[in-house]
């Protein structure tokens, strides 16, 4: 199974260094030095590479709760077999490039010996910091909890890459608030100045991060609902209007009587099973 590592609490000034040396040089490898005598284990067991890379999620010292940087990791070296030669070699480099680190030290600041050395490019300072607790934990599929202390690391599922990495944020709410707003305008306008705006329009969008509230449904409420309904719609009685390519089962969406967001329970007795057209018109349509 890929993985993702979570690193909880780096110092800013040691991302920040190597952001800065990366965009001046690309392609530029650097490096991370845990304060942990503990080996990371998958990475030891299978060093990523330039091919393969591992995504890197880390959190600051001065902000555990949030991710706030990302890397790919590229290779992992044990620093206690390190031959002397290539330690010469890493001293040099983070003399010219990580000067904050100073050198390639064997003893963390916890005056534990400093195991892991690894290997980062493509270091970048999220645009929107991640919640912690967004990540999900390869050992239980659980959400990752946010650590009062630096110190430490996770496997973790990744996320997509434009989270966090977006310029913009908004409520979803919002963002299609504001859409049916200047559709209305749209409409009152003239032919004419439509045209002129498409003309001049980008014809793709913004991409833009939005946040909104949802549910952790109870699934035995769906799969109940759905065995019940048979395949036709509990709202126009008709056969469901097609078949997912996934298993060939009938397509139907379980809608609430009493909505979620309003306070509604999420029971069989609260649930239907509706056709897309009926659930639409049960959300939008003149009742």
């Amino acid at each position: 199974m890929t993985y993702s590592l979570y690193i909880n609490g780096v110092y800013e000034d040691v991302l920040e260094e190597i952001r800065k040396a990366q965009a001046a040089v690309p392609e530029l490898v650097c490096y991370l030095q845990p304060y942990a005598s503990d080996t990371i284990v998958r990475l030891a067991d299978s060093p990523p590479t330039k091919s393969e890379p591992v995504t890197l999620y880390a959190s600051l010292t001065s902000s555990l709760p949030f991710v706030s940087y990302r890397a790919e990791i590229i290779g992992w070296e044990n620093k206690e077999t390190i031959p002397s030669e290539r330690l010469a070699e890493l001293s040099q480099h983070i003399k010219q490039h990580q000067p904050g680190e100073a050198e390639i030290y064997m003893v963390g600041g916890n005056g534990k010996p400093s195991i892991n050395l690894i290997s980062v490019v493509n270091v970048e300072r999220l645009q929107i910091p991640i919640l912690v607790s967004s990540f999900v934990k390869l050992s239980n599929n659980e959400p990752l909890k946010p650590r009062s202390r630096s110190g430490g690391w996770s496997y973790v599922k990744e996320l997509p890459e434009w989270v966090g990495s977006l310029r913009e944020t908004a409520l979803e709410e919002a963002v299609h608030r504001d859409l049916k707003q200047k559709v209305v305008e749209s409409l009152n306008d003239s032919q004419e100045l439509r045209t002129q705006r498409l003309q001049s329009a980008s014809k793709y969008p913004e991409a833009i991060q939005t946040i909104a509230k949802g549910f952790r449904r109870n699934p035995d409420v769906i799969a109940e609902v759905l065995l019940r309904a048979k395949g036709k719609c509990e709202q126009c009685g008709k056969e469901a209007p097609f078949k997912r390519v996934k298993d060939g089962t009938p397509y139907l969406e379980v809608h609430h009587r009493a909505m979620l967001s309003e306070g509604g329970e999420d029971t069989v007795k609260n649930a239907i099973a509706v056709c897309p057209n009926c659930h639409r018109k049960l959300h939008y349509g003149v009742q």
